[in-house]
């Protein structure tokens, strides 16, 4: 995508062209600024020594910034690659026929957000219909222009971590030479590859950081400037200690600038322990730490590419063309076929391949990736999902079959009509006659799931069981609240053997029920369960990984219907509508050595609505016993989440969990029976089945239950 910038001041769409067009005249004492075209109109950037003179661009769309306009003051394009797949920018033209062939110049960023280090990235110039722009046709063509090359084409990272220092007139954090990234260059495509700059392959490789890769940093507002960024004065490096100083030299007095940070500190220049890339004396980061005047972010310019280029616009036939952005990575990453595949391939390729994550265990990463490497696809693919936690939706699968487990534990209300309107009724799934008596019941439960195979996780097997009691109090012949206590525990277990995750803790509710109309009822239930949780990982390469952790889950339902009334038989049409909002802490496995994995928190909704028809009938004269059931067309949504996770020690990036978004059928069937009756006392007993059918998902429930009226 292209990101509209608002702190730079940057307006949708993001880009704009600029041509014939500049700001700045020297009027020899720096350039005074006015808006006023050239007098000589420039159509060819091949004699011109400097960008800062150009006067047709590509650059963000800033109102009042142009092609000329000062260094810093936001011109560049910011492209944020964001998957596998190539990004393209279509662009328009309009024909001149008195500048047939127009040069311009592109201000870009190019920044990686896939989840992958990219290895490289290559520009390519296409027509309107997909197809590389013909080179041997120039004037009917947009081409890149590699006679301009005085003025500063290429791509590299941002000058203030490496180079002159850029805008913030520094020298760079990590070095003082630029890191610039090799490039291949023809008519059509600027292919881009490797950094070589020796500091960054030291600490980085040769590749692209993703956003997700990128250190932290130590940022020092030393108020030099109310409106600029905090000034980076040391990063976090987990393969030399921890935090660790970078070049902290300005072009004045190098003494000065370390007086300056040691007064902001309330310590004098000695006990920094200055030494550029020396560690940061743990007193000085715990005092840093503690001051409001420094903070500790990503270091995001290690993922940022800046980029300079130009292209002739010829008069081309379409008037339109293709900027294609398509990235490029390593072969474990390649090789994958799937938004999860790809994330863990990623972080499996800089858990070996970035210096700076070695803790002492990037050789076993290596030999993972090479063994994956060798074996067939089908055999990777499955490979490589091991190497990562496949199997984060069954927790909100879990997390729905307990919840809805509780909802149908609580049942259904039901109608008895009699001369003077409508009750809730004593008979029908076992509910009581409305009195001044209490009632209450028990209830035991188990249910068994299915949950298919998703684009990001593999299938799994739920299985829970649990055991209610509840009290429940009238609050008029019509309407009644109540509540149930209970414990309840449940298990995953994924496909193709991949590990399980169990779940036990108990759970409260507080419901509420009541008539309307001449047959309607209605029935709230709000509950709150605390769960815990283990997990079992069976990992590539042998060995099993093992977590723990705790999550809560709040839920909700609202069921409504409207019963008609013939003879023994009570009938009508029904709706509800379920919601469920698990929230699981984070957890380290262990047990796995270098494969353990972190997991972050985990939280999201599923929501579950129904609609469908139920009935009742009483079997025979006394009405005793009742049998019930219902069928209803149901579907799910929930939110997709992007689940922190990542080898223990080292950064993290983000693992899709596809929602429960899926259609079924619901089909219930119950019998309820007075089994005592007495002055003051009723006893009802009954039986439940609960069946959900649907192509990605199956649930079956059986619930037994006692209530008693006392």
């Amino acid at each position: 995508m292209i990101f509209v910038d608002p702190e730079e001041g940057v307006v949708a769409p993001g880009i704009k062209a600029v041509t014939f067009t500049r700001t700045r005249a020297d009027d020899g004492s720096g350039g005074t600024i006015y808006v006023d075209p050239y007098e000589e109109i420039i159509t060819d950037f091949s004699s011109l020594t400097s960008r800062g003179n150009v006067t047709n661009c590509l650059m963000a769309s800033n109102p009042d910034i142009y092609c000329d306009s000062e260094r810093g003051s936001g011109k560049r394009i910011k492209t944020y690659i964001t998957g596998p797949t190539p990004f393209d920018m279509q662009l328009r033209t309009t024909p001149s026929a008195d500048y047939p062939s127009v040069d311009y110049l592109t201000f870009g960023k190019a920044s990686n957000f896939t989840g992958a280090r990219m290895t490289g990235f290559s520009l390519q110039l296409l027509d309107s219909d997909g197809v590389m722009m013909d080179a041997a046709d120039p004037a009917n063509a947009v081409l890149f222009n590699l006679d301009a090359d005085q003025i500063g084409l290429g791509s590299g990272l941002p000058d203030g971590l490496f180079g002159s220092g850029g805008n913030e007139g520094t020298i760079g954090f990590f070095s003082s030479d630029k890191a610039m990234i090799d490039l291949t260059e023809s008519d059509n495509e600027l292919a881009f590859g490797a950094l070589s700059n020796a500091e960054y392959v030291a600490n980085f490789g040769t590749a692209i950081l993703d956003d997700t890769m990128v250190p932290e940093g130590m940022f020092w507002d030393d108020n030099a400037d109310p409106d600029d960024e905090g000034a980076l004065v040391a990063w976090n490096n987990p393969s030399a200690g921890g935090w660790t100083y970078g070049t902290l030299e300005v072009p004045a007095d190098i003494d000065a600038r370390l007086d300056e940070l040691a007064a902001s500190l309330g310590v004098v220049r000695a006990d920094l322990g200055y030494v550029d890339g020396g560690l940061v004396p743990d007193d000085i980061v715990a005092s840093m730490q503690a001051n409001g005047l420094f903070e500790v972010d990503a270091i995001e310019d290690l993922r940022n590419a800046n980029l300079n280029y130009t292209i002739t616009v010829g008069n081309i036939e379409a008037e339109e063309y293709i900027l294609r952005f398509a990235p490029t990575f390593s072969p474990i990453v390649t090789e994958t076929t799937s938004e999860y595949q790809f994330r863990t391939a990623g972080h499996l390729d800089a858990a070996a391949n970035v210096p700076y994550f070695d803790t002492g265990n990037a050789a076993a990463y290596q030999t993972t990736i090479d063994d994956i490497l060798a074996l067939d696809a089908a055999e990777q693919a499955e490979a490589l999902e091991r190497t990562g936690f496949s199997f984060l939706g069954a927790f909100s699968g879990l997390g729905m079959s307990l919840g809805r487990d509780q909802v149908f534990a609580v049942g259904l209300p039901s109608v008895e009509f009699g001369n003077d309107g409508i009750a809730l009724s004593t008979k029908g799934e076992g509910k009581w006659a409305i009195g001044e008596n209490l009632r209450g019941f028990v209830s035991a439960h188990g249910s068994s799931a299915s949950f298919e195979t998703t684009a990001n996780g593999i299938g799994y097997d739920v299985k829970s069981s649990g055991f209610n009691a509840g009290l429940e109090a009238s609050i008029s012949p019509t309407a009644s609240v109540g509540v149930m206590i209970g414990s309840l525990d449940g298990k995953a277990d994924a496909f193709a053997g991949r590990g399980t995750v169990d779940a036990s803790g108990w759970s409260l509710a507080a419901y509420g029920r009541t008539t309307f109309g001449e047959g309607g009822t209605l029935q709230a239930v709000v509950g709150y369960q605390d769960l815990s949780f283990d997990t079992a990982r069976n990992v590539f390469g042998g060995g099993v990984a093992t977590g723990a952790t705790d999550g809560t889950q709040k839920f909700m339902a609202l069921q409504a219907d409207y019963m008609f009334n013939r003879g023994a038989l009570t009938w009508g049409p029904m709706a509800s509508i379920e919601r469920y909002k698990l929230s699981v802490d984070g957890f380290d496995e262990t047990g796995a050595g270098a494969m353990n994995i972190a997991v972050g928190e985990q939280e999201g909704w599923t929501t579950v609505a129904s609609i469908g028809a139920r009935g009742e009938y009483a079997i025979g004269e006394s009405g005793k016993t009742r049998a019930y059931g219902s069928l209803a067309l149901t579907q799910s949504s929930g939110d997709d989440q992007l689940v922190s996770s990542g080898f223990v020690g080292l950064p993290s990036g983000g693992t899709p969990v596809d929602a429960i978004d899926q259609n079924w059928v619901d089909a219930r069937i119950g019998l309820t029976s007075v089994v005592s009756q007495s002055a003051g006392m009723k006893t009802v007993v009954g039986a439940e089945y609960r069946g959900s059918y649907g192509s990605s998902y199956e649930s079956h429930g059986l619930g037994l239950f006692v209530k008693m009226e006392f």
